[in-house]
């Protein structure tokens, strides 16, 4: 992985959650004599809007300083912050006298904050493979079966000439079949 993928991916987010505000949120079922038919999320939402455009600033504020793992927590947490209170108003829209429609803008809202979270996700799952370097690796095959105790080789076993060399032994032999 590159080491900028997860603040590239989190500051894209970003971007697309403000511009988002801009798009349609919703569509109102109703005659256009009685008002707008449709509503942006900067319209719809006082406080949501300035909640949304404050963590996509902090967003793209995280993604300048040393990524240490409090600052990529913090931005996968902000980040499911932004997407829960964006599903919220999918799940329950504003209550009108209309029926009300989720609208693209909504959902791009949503997955810009998925964004953020997931750039701070793999940014933090980047440190962790940086950390332990054999992590998603399969043991190899030299390996004894695991599940039971190591058996260890007898000295009775073991052909050795007595002068102190070496001597290789089968994997057979130790184990004892």
């Amino acid at each position: 992985m590159k080491p900028n993928l997860g603040r590239a991916l989190s500051v894209v987010g970003a971007i697309v959650i403000a511009v988002s505000l801009a798009l349609v949120w919703y569509h109102i079922d109703r005659l256009p004599s009685q008002g707008d038919t449709s509503s942006t999320g900067w319209d719809s939402f006082p406080r949501l809007r300035i909640i949304l455009l404050a963590g996509a600033l902090l967003t793209v504020a995280s993604a300048f300083p040393s990524q240490r793992r409090p600052m990529l927590i913090a931005r996968s947490l902000l980040g499911l912050l932004l997407a829960a209170l964006v599903l919220r108003r999918i799940v329950d829209p504003p209550d009108l006298s209309a029926p009300v429609i989720a609208q693209p803008g909504v959902f791009a809202g949503l997955l810009g904050a998925i964004a953020v979270a997931l750039g701070g996700l793999v940014d933090t799952g980047r440190r962790a493979a940086e950390a332990y370097p054999g992590l998603g690796l399969r043991p190899s095959r030299s390996l004894p079966p695991g599940g039971g105790a190591r058996v260890r080789p007898r000295p009775d076993d073991i052909d050795a000439p007595g002068d102190g060399t070496a001597v290789r032994v089968p994997n057979h032999a130790i184990r004892g079949r």
